[in-house]
C-alpha cells in the first residue's frame, strides 16, 4: 500500500498561460517603418501572404489611434504601410494571382486567389473608413490614401482580364468622398472638404472619370435622398457641386484627344456618345436638386446651371420646375436674379413658353436690387430682355418710370446705371418719348402712375413723366447730376454702352475724382478784400499800430 503524501496547504500550481496583460499589449501594438519594410520584402520575396493580414491590421490600428493622437510618426507610418499593401497587390495583379476564376488554376490556387481577393477587399474598405473620418492631425495620410485608392482604379483597369473600368472600385472611393467627416458647408454654398477639392483637380482632367462619375452614382444618390438627414444631404450637394462647378471635357468635340486616367484599355465605344453622357447626367442632377437646398445652394447652383449643366443635359426642359420655383422665390432677391440666366437659356433654346415672364421681372424692380452685388448681371439680362421693338409701350413704359422712381432712394453707383439705361430705353422705343416730351401742362399735376401695381399693363406709367430725371439734375453728385442733364438735351447722343458703368462703385466714383486732370488752373470762387481783416488798423476798438494793412 503506498503511502499517502503529505498536504502542504497550497493549492495545486495552474498550467501556465500567457498574462492577458501582455496580449492585449501585442495587440495593440505599433509597429516600426523597418517592421513594415521588412514584412513587405517577406511578401515580395518569399510570398509570406499571411504578413497581408498583419500589414492591414497595422493600417486599421493607425486610422483608429490618428483619431486622438497628434504624434507626427504615426501618418509616416501609416504612409508606409499603405505604399506597402498597394506595390503588393499590384504586383499580385500583375501576375494574375488576383483572378480566382482562371481555369489554368489548380483548387489550392483558386484557395489562395479567393483568399488574397479578400484580403484586397479589405485593404480597399479599411481605405475607405480612414478617409471617411475626421482626422484633424491626419490629413497628408488622408491625401496620400485618396491617391493609392485611385491609382487601385488604373491598376485594376489595366491588369484585369476582361479590360474594364472597374466600377465597383470607383464608386466606392466616390460615396467615401461625397459622404464623409471632412469639411462643412461654405457661406458660398460650396465644400471645404479638402479631399473633395483635390478630386476636382482630378476630376476636370480626365474625361473617363466624369463619365463613370454620373454612372456610378445614380443608385447612392436615390438612396441617401431617402435615408439620411437633411443636415448630411446638404454636406453632399456641397461636396457634389464643388467637384462639377469648373465644367466638364464632354464639351469638347475632339474627345478622343482628351486625357483619360485609364491609358493602356480601350474604353467602349459608349463612352464617346454624347446621348450615352447627356442622360445620366441628366439622372443625376434631377437627383441631387430634389435634395433639400440651403439657400447658399440654391446661388451656387443658378451660378453655374446656364454653362455648367444645361449644355450637358439631354432635355433642358425638365429643369423648368426648379427655375419657375427659384423665379418666385420672393425673401431672397438674389435667387430670382441668378434664375434669370437660365430660364432665358431655355426661353431662347429650348422654346420654353413662361406668359408671366416680364410680370415677374417688373417684381424685381425693387429698392434692394440697386444694393446687390449682382445688380451688373441683372440689368446686362434686363437690358437683353427689353431690346425687341415688339415690346408694347405700356409695358416698357412701366420699367423706365419704375427705375426712375428707384433712382431717387439708390445709391450714387446705382443711379449712374440707371440713367444710361432709361436713355437706351427710350432710343430704342421712341414711343415712350411721350414721357418726357409731353406738352399738355395741368396746373395742378397729379402723376398717375401706380407704384404699388404688380402688373406692368396697367401701372399707367405711359401717361406719366419722368419728373424724377429732372430731379437728378440736382443731384449732390457732380457725376450724376451731369450725366442727368442728357435728358435736357436733343436725343442726338448714341446709345450708351452699358458694360462702361455696370462696374462702378463709390470707390471708383472717388478714386476717378481724386486722380481727375483739370486743364490750366481750378476755378476758384473767392471775394476780394482790400486788406487782412476787412479794412482799417483795429479789430474791434483795438488799435493795431505798426501794421500794414
Amino acid at each position: 500500500m503506498a503511502p499517502k503524501r503529505k498536504t502542504t496547504g497550497l493549492p495545486a500550481s495552474p498550467k501556465r498561460k500567457k498574462p492577458a496583460l501582455k496580449e492585449k499589449e501585442k495587440e495593440e501594438a505599433i509597429f516600426t517603418v523597418e517592421k513594415v519594410e521588412k514584412l513587405s520584402e517577406e511578401i515580395q520575396k518569399e510570398s509570406k501572404y499571411n504578413n497581408i493580414v498583419t500589414l492591414l491590421d497595422q493600417l486599421s490600428k493607425v486610422g483608429r489611434s490618428l483619431v486622438d493622437s497628434q504624434d507626427p510618426s504615426l501618418e509616416t507610418l501609416g504612409r508606409s504601410v499603405a505604399l506597402a499593401l498597394f506595390k503588393t497587390f499590384q504586383v499580385l495583379f500583375k501576375d494574375g494571382k488576383l483572378q480566382p476564376s482562371a481555369k489554368k488554376q489548380d483548387e489550392n490556387e483558386r484557395i489562395v486567389a479567393k483568399w488574397l481577393l479578400d484580403k484586397y477587399r479589405v485593404f480597399k474598405t479599411t481605405i475607405g473608413e480612414i478617409l471617411k473620418s475626421s482626422l484633424p492631425h491626419g490629413k497628408s495620410l488622408q491625401l496620400d490614401l485618396f491617391d493609392i485608392n485611385l491609382k487601385l482604379v488604373r491598376v485594376e483597369a489595366e491588369n484585369s482580364k476582361e479590360r474594364q473600368f472597374p466600377i465597383g472600385t470607383y464608386r466606392l472611393l466616390l460615396e467615401t468622398l461625397l459622404d464623409n467627416e471632412n469639411g462643412t458647408v461654405l457661406p458660398d454654398g460650396l465644400s471645404s472638404n479638402f479631399l473633395v477639392l483635390e478630386y476636382a483637380t482630378v476630376f476636370e482632367k480626365y474625361w473617363d472619370l466624369e463619365f463613370y462619375f454620373f454612372n456610378a452614382l445614380g443608385e447612392a444618390l436615390e438612396q441617401w435622398k431617402q435615408s439620411l438627414s437633411p443636415q448630411r444631404l446638404a454636406i453632399i450637394l456641397s461636396n457634389y457641386i464643388t467637384i462639377i462647378r469648373n465644367g466638364l471635357l464632354y464639351a469638347k468635340e475632339d474627345l478622343e484627344k482628351q486625357p483619360t486616367w485609364i491609358t493602356s484599355t480601350r474604353l467602349p465605344s459608349s463612352l464617346y456618345k454624347q446621348t450615352q453622357f447627356k442622360a445620366q447626367f441628366q439622372k443625376c442632377i434631377l437627383t441631387i436638386f430634389s435634395y433639400p437646398l440651403l439657400v447658399s445652394q440654391y446661388k451656387a447652383i443658378l451660378l453655374i446651371l446656364h454653362k455648367k449643366i444645361i449644355p450637358y443635359m439631354s432635355q433642358p426642359q425638365s429643369l423648368m420646375d426648379f427655375l419657375t420655383d427659384s423665379y418666385d422665390i420672393q425673401d431672397d432677391l438674389v435667387i430670382p436674379i441668378l434664375a434669370l440666366n437660365s430660364l432665358y437659356e431655355l426661353i431662347k433654346d429650348y422654346n420654353i413658353e413662361y406668359p408671366d415672364f416680364y410680370t415677374k421681372l417688373y417684381s424685381l424692380l425693387r429698392p434692394e436690387l440697386l444694393y446687390t452685388r449682382y445688380r451688373s448681371r441683372f440689368f446686362r439680362l434686363c437690358d437683353l430682355f427689353l431690346t425687341s421693338t415688339h415690346l408694347s409701350a405700356n409695358l416698357v413704359a412701366s420699367f423706365i418710370k419704375k427705375l426712375a422712381r428707384l433712382s431717387l432712394t439708390s445709391s450714387v453707383s446705382g443711379v449712374v446705371i440707371i440713367i444710361p439705361f432709361i436713355y437706351n430705353l427710350l432710343k430704342r422705343h421712341p414711343t415712350c418719348m411721350l414721357m418726357i416730351h409731353n406738352t399738355n401742362r395741368a396746373e395742378k399735376y397729379q402723376d398717375p402712375f401706380n407704384n404699388l401695381e404688380t402688373n406692368p399693363m396697367n401701372t399707367q406709367a405711359i401717361n406719366s413723366s419722368l419728373w424724377e430725371l429732372e430731379t437728378l439734375m440736382s443731384h449732390y453728385h457732380p457725376n450724376v447730376a451731369t450725366l442727368a442733364k442728357i435728358f435736357g438735351e436733343p436725343f442726338k447722343k448714341p446709345s450708351y454702352n452699358m458694360e462702361d458703368f455696370l462696374d462702378w462703385t463709390y470707390q471708383s466714383l472717388l478714386e476717378t475724382e481724386r486722380t481727375r486732370r483739370y486743364r490750366g488752373q481750378a476755378a476758384l470762387e473767392f471775394e476780394e478784400f482790400d486788406s487782412v481783416f476787412g479794412g482799417g488798423n483795429t479789430i474791434g476798438n483795438v488799435l493795431l499800430e505798426g501794421w500794414l494793412l
